[in-house]
Formats: structure tokens, C-alpha cells, sequence
């Protein structure tokens, strides 16, 4: 791997179809502006200028009168020596601004900041585009070109955070409140959250407490735009596909590691970037582990898999889970432990409508997962159900597949998961056939007025569809003798 010092490179010219896709993108008439911007823009289905824009009033209106807030951007994780974990923005700051940069910050301030002769309410503070970024780190919009791309009022060099200070200091009027100062940050983001605190402690600027702003954030991206749900179906139907190949392609004698591989390559085929956290792919005893993540284990004949994995499409994660069998065919024991599970998601589901209570679709699933374990005699009553079944079955998902949490009453756009599960270790005080049996079945439904939709149906979820599907031969699947 080549080391990271940064010679700087010349400015990249934008080809025809380039000048072409970036016109579409901003929104404006003709080439002359098309031609300013060296910027190359790959993509064109992003969330639109104007809604990251209506999103930045809605914050700017709710501050208020005098009301000033920053929000900064995650710092670069390091990884090991000189290689950092792959960038990614603080959703927050996502949401409100589209850019996807590090070192970058956003000034809200609906009263007004006067600034180099112009009074503005927004600012965004980014690295410029020098010579030499393109060459070692990749293209960088830079002040010029990310106020147009981005639809920003104003956008500066992320080292005149302090010129901002300054200005804001004008007005002694200024409500202020505690901005998010993200853990370790490094570089120019260092370098402004510093500026930020020597001034805050100079001015002796009384700030105000964080928690309403972010709840109001949390409000306005609980529910989902038109273009954020093209986003979150597109990711979920890549995950379905990807579940889907695994059916097709496991069998014992594979490595966990294998079916991660699989499962990833088919998220990054259909256009996800990433995954949306870190892939579950549990076999045998590892499907009682919840967050298992190693994926290093030889899958044997017999076991049962629990695979949650799921991919992210322009910052949107999806979220699915599916348990099946390694050899195709389910045991009586896996069988009537999965059968539970999917009834119990099958009526978790069904209660998400519109004027339900958040938590009415664990109360169902709950309730079947207790009746059906009592019924095979593995409890004896309802107050034991919490050792097979220990976490809760829904969140919310959209820029985190944790999601903001802005209402405990389901309205239609809402998306939240319905992930009941049974996991049995071995040992446990039932008969030892359903030991080392984890089952968890985990959807992302979309609440509409007309009842819910499963945005990843496209996975088989019945012990028939899954038995079909896995007899099947995948790409991951090696023909006997190779």
C-alpha cells in the first residue's frame, strides 16, 4: 500500500456526460454553470437539493429567534498504522446537508450571520479542493463547488469557523446550544471544535442544552420523504437478494466467512456501498449469539444458520435477518422452533397501522413466541420467556439502522423492523434437541394508510419457500468434483 504523504493534483475537467449529469443534478438551465463545476458527479438519485434545503428550514425556524447551533461532522476513524476505517458522515449532519466529506461543519443561524459583506442563515464549512487531494485522497468539492452542488447559502473554507465566531459574537442576543462534539475527532475537525471551545470559554457564551434540537431532528427523519423511501427499498431489495443467493449457495463444509462474502458481493453488485453494520452470520451455536460478527466457524451438517446482514444505499441501511437450515432440509426440532418465530413475526406485522403504539408489534409477537414455547413445554409460563427471547422487536431504520426514534405512535411513511427470535444454547432446561437452535426473522415494514409493506419480501420466510429456494444452485455453490 502506498504511503499517504499528498503531492496536489490539477483541476479535473468533467467530460460531456459528466457536464451533463452535474446540470441535472443542481438544477440548472444551460451549460454555463455545468461547465464551472470540476466536481464529477457519478450519481444523480441522491436526495434532492431542495428537500436537503426544506430539511435546513424546518431546524432554522425551530431554533428560533437568535437561536445558533453548529453541527459537526464525524472525524476519520484510524483503523491500524496509517489506514483508517472507510469515511462516513454523522447522520445527523447527513441528513440536514447531503455532503459526505470529512472535516466539514454546519453554522444554522435563522437571525443571520453577516459574513465577508453578506448576510446569511446557513453556512457550510468544508477542506477546500487543493491540488493535490485528487491525486492521493479522491475529488473534493471545495467552498466553490459545494454550494451549488448542495444548494447551500453559503459555503467556506473549514479553517473561517473562527471569521464565524466572530460575526456571531455581533448579535449579544444569540441563543446558543450545545453542539454534538463528536468523540476523537482529528485534523481540521479537531482544529474547529478547538476554535469552537477557546471561543465559547472567551466570550463566556452561555449555552443551551442540545436535547430539544436533536429531538426535533429525530422527529423530522422518523418520517420518510418520497426519496428516502426509494432509498430504503432500493437497500432492502439488494438485501433480499442477497439472503436469496445464500439459500441457493450454502451448504455444510463452508466457512461462515463464506456466506458473508456472498451475501456482501451481492449488496455491492445492486448498488449499495456498504453494508449497513456489521455482518451476522451465526452457525450452530454462534446462531444463539446476537450480535455474533466473527463468521469464522465451519458450518456442519445439521446446524442452523441465523444470517442478519443487510446493505446501505446512499446512506439508507435495510435490515433482514433469515435462519435456515446448512443442508436444506429443517429438523422437526428447528422446525417447530422456527414456526413460532414466524407466526410470531407474522402477527408482530400485522399490527403495524397507522395509530398503533410503537411497541404494539413486540406485544403481539411476544405473545405468540410465550404460547408457543409454553406449548413445547420449554417454559412454564410467561415469566421465563425473556431467556430465549432477551431483546425487543422493532427500531426504527433509515440513515442509522438504529433510526431516530421521534414518535412512539406509527404514522404512514414510518419504517421499522419486526425481528422476534428464539435462541436456545446449549445447556438450557429444555430437552436437549432444540439446543444450539437460534431463530430470528427480521423484516423492514413499511407503515402505509392502507396497512403495512414488507419492503424485504423478497426473501422467503416460510419453511416450504426456504427448503425450495436452498435446493436451488447459487454463484456460491461449487458443482461436485471442483
Amino acid at each position: 500500500m502506498l504511503s499517504t504523504h499528498r503531492p496536489q493534483p490539477k483541476s479535473v475537467i468533467l467530460s460531456p456526460m459528466r457536464l451533463a449529469m452535474s446540470c441535472l443534478l443542481i438544477g440548472v438551465a444551460g451549460a454555463a454553470m455545468a461547465q464551472q463545476i470540476t466536481y464529477p458527479v457519478f450519481e444523480t438519485d441522491k436526495i434532492p437539493i431542495a428537500e436537503l434545503k426544506a430539511r435546513r428550514e424546518k431546524v432554522k425556524s425551530h431554533l428560533g429567534a437568535n437561536g445558533v447551533e453548529i453541527f459537526f461532522t464525524n472525524p476519520e476513524r484510524n483503523r491500524n498504522n496509517d489506514c483508517d476505517f472507510r469515511f462516513r458522515a454523522d447522520s445527523n449532519f447527513l441528513y440536514l446537508t447531503g455532503f459526505e466529506e470529512p472535516d466539514a461543519a454546519l453554522v444554522l443561524a435563522p437571525d443571520g450571520i453577516e459574513i465577508d459583506g453578506k448576510t446569511v442563515s446557513e453556512v457550510l464549512l468544508v477542506n477546500e479542493s487543493d491540488p493535490y487531494s485528487v491525486t492521493w485522497l479522491g475529488y473534493r468539492m471545495g467552498s466553490k463547488e459545494a454550494k451549488p452542488l448542495l444548494g447551500m447559502e453559503a459555503v467556506l473554507p473549514n479553517n473561517r469557523l473562527p471569521d464565524l465566531l466572530k460575526a456571531l459574537a455581533a448579535n449579544k442576543k444569540n441563543r446558543y446550544y450545545n453542539p454534538f462534539i463528536p468523540p476523537s475527532p482529528s485534523g481540521h475537525l479537531k482544529q474547529m471544535i478547538d476554535s469552537l471551545a477557546e471561543w465559547t470559554k472567551g466570550q463566556n457564551v452561555k449555552t443551551l442544552d442540545l436535547g430539544p434540537i436533536n429531538s426535533y431532528i429525530a422527529s423530522l427523519r422518523v418520517n420518510k420523504s418520497a426519496a428516502e423511501l426509494a432509498m430504503l427499498k432500493r437497500a432492502a431489495e439488494a438485501s433480499a437478494m442477497g439472503h436469496r443467493e445464500v439459500f441457493k449457495s450454502v451448504k455444510p463444509g463452508m466457512r461462515e466467512y463464506e456466506l458473508m462474502a456472498l451475501v456482501e458481493y451481492v449488496f455491492a453488485r445492486n448498488g449499495c456501498e456498504s453494508v449497513g453494520y456489521n455482518s451476522i452470520v451465526g452457525s450452530g451455536p454462534n446462531s444463539c449469539i446476537l450480535h455474533y460478527e466473527e463468521d469464522r466457524r465451519l458450518i456442519e451438517d445439521g446446524d442452523m444458520i441465523c444470517m442478519d446482514a443487510a446493505g446501505e444505499f446512499h446512506g439508507y441501511s435495510a435490515d433482514v435477518t433469515r435462519s435456515f437450515p446448512a443442508n436444506g432440509k429443517f429438523s422437526p426440532a428447528q422446525k417447530a422452533i422456527y414456526e413460532i418465530v414466524l407466526a410470531a413475526q407474522t402477527a408482530g406485522i400485522a399490527q403495524c397501522k397507522a395509530g398503533n403504539g410503537f411497541g404494539e408489534p413486540g406485544n403481539a409477537a411476544f405473545k405468540v413466541v410465550t404460547e408457543g414455547l409454553m406449548k413445547l413445554g420449554i417454559i412454564k409460563n410467561a415469566s421465563e420467556v425473556g431467556t430465549y427471547l432477551p431483546h425487543g422487536i422493532s427500531h426504527y431504520i433509515g440513515l442509522d439502522v438504529h433510526d431516530a426514534h421521534g414518535d412512539n405512535t406509527l404514522k404512514p411513511n414510518y419504517v421499522l423492523t419486526v425481528e422476534p427470535g428464539i435462541y436456545i444454547r446449549a445447556g438450557s432446561k429444555c430437552d436437549p434437541k432444540y439446543w444450539n437452535i437460534g431463530v430470528r426473522i427480521e423484516d423492514d415494514i413499511l407503515v402505509t394508510a392502507q396497512g403495512p409493506v414488507n419492503l424485504s419480501a423478497g426473501v422467503p420466510r416460510t419453511v416450504d419457500e426456504i427448503e425450495a429456494l436452498m435446493k436451488k444452485t447459487g454463484i456460491g455453490k461449487k458443482p461436485v468434483g471442483q
